[in-house]
């Protein structure tokens, strides 16, 4: 059976993530590349380097219109529109639109005239998308017939899971969810302009033009509302906050909810270690060593629960702490995706 054939657009941070992961594991074979930046020189360079993960043991290379490991060219093309880079001509199978584009999943839904599939990263979905989040509702996807598809964003692939759970076996009244978040690469190392719309009726966004290395930021974040795409009814239930702190990977959050049937941490702790047991994917871990977030990078897991915090207060008021790899975890589940659409045939 033939690999299933990639195109990449984008070669950020998420889409450097991907590529990394598809040389690991070599499921599928990356047959095109479209990216914005023209300097082919620097994407080869960033592929090759990377703070967080390492240097890639593989030579990349670049040439007029490619980039290459191992000497094997690799398409790279400089389409502003993703819809319009030529992906039927390579043959592509799933277009993964790393791009972080807030307008591509509209694009997407009304892309009819590509027939393959197609999976928007770290994007809140359009009615047209289908969001697949592992843990939740993978087992209802349909490849066949769903073929414009949603990953959502990397803070709800982490929540949804463990809310799904607790919604499952006792009901979640209410609740409140605190996410401590890395860095992003448009904020600042020295006080300046914000950069992006992060502003709501909370307050400004001005405040993610303060130096990013010296500050806790506080913001608000649609974690909830990205979740309630896959758990409808839940953005009634929770409510979320969010801090950006000076850290270049991996989250952390909080979870507080308040349940309608009575439990005990020693109860809720087993729970969540069979789930882990049971799981089709890679989406739960539970750890109870003394760990700090640096230890989490490059896990593959959407969450990892620290059983050290799980606690329960008068039977009815839970808490569970949690860690992810912003990048590394939540590529990782992009890739299951494709793998799912690979196994569907």
């Amino acid at each position: 059976m033939k690999p299933l054939r990639i195109g990449l657009n984008g070669l950020g941070r998420i889409g450097r993530a991907l590529f990394r992961l598809n040389r690991l594991r070599r499921q599928f074979e990356l047959a095109m590349i479209n990216e914005v930046n023209e300097d082919a020189a620097n994407l080869a360079y960033l592929l090759k380097y990377d703070t967080l993960y390492g240097t890639l043991p593989e030579r990349v290379g670049f040439g007029r219109g490619s980039l290459s490991v191992e000497g094997q060219a690799i398409p790279l093309t400089r389409c502003a529109d993703v819809t319009a880079a030529p992906w039927r001509e390579h043959g592509v199978d799933v277009v993964i639109d790393a791009s972080g584009d807030a307008r591509h999943p509209a694009r997407m839904a009304t892309w009819n005239d590509f027939p393959g599939w197609t999976i928007t990263t770290h994007a809140v979905a359009h009615p047209g998308v289908r969001t697949v989040i592992f843990g939740v509702n993978e087992r209802d996807f349909d490849a066949r017939a769903q073929r414009r598809l949603s990953s959502s964003i990397c803070d709800t692939v982490a929540l949804a899971p463990l809310a799904a759970l607790l919604e499952r076996e006792y009901g979640i009244v209410g609740g409140f969810v605190t996410t401590l978040h890395p860095w992003l690469g448009q904020q600042r190392l020295l006080d300046g302009a914000a950069v992006g719309t992060d502003s709501d009726a909370i307050g400004s966004h001005f405040s993610l033009g303060r130096a990013a290395a010296g500050n806790l930021i506080p913001k608000p974040t649609s974690v909830v509302q990205a979740a309630d795409i896959a758990l409808p009814g839940l953005a009634r239930k929770l409510q979320a906050f969010s801090y950006r702190v000076p850290t270049p990977s991996v989250c952390s959050a909080v979870l507080d909810v308040e349940l309608e049937r009575p439990a005990c941490a020693h109860e809720l702790s087993a729970l969540l270690r069979q789930s882990e047991q049971r799981q089709a994917w890679p989406v739960l871990r539970n750890i109870g060593e003394p760990l700090v977030s640096s230890d989490f990078r490059g896990s593959e897991h959407s969450l990892i629960v620290d059983q050290r915090w799980t606690a329960v207060q008068r039977e009815r008021r839970a808490r569970l702490v949690y860690w992810y790899d912003n990048e590394w975890g939540y590529a990782s589940r992009v890739l299951d995706l494709a793998a799912m659409i690979a196994h569907a045939g």
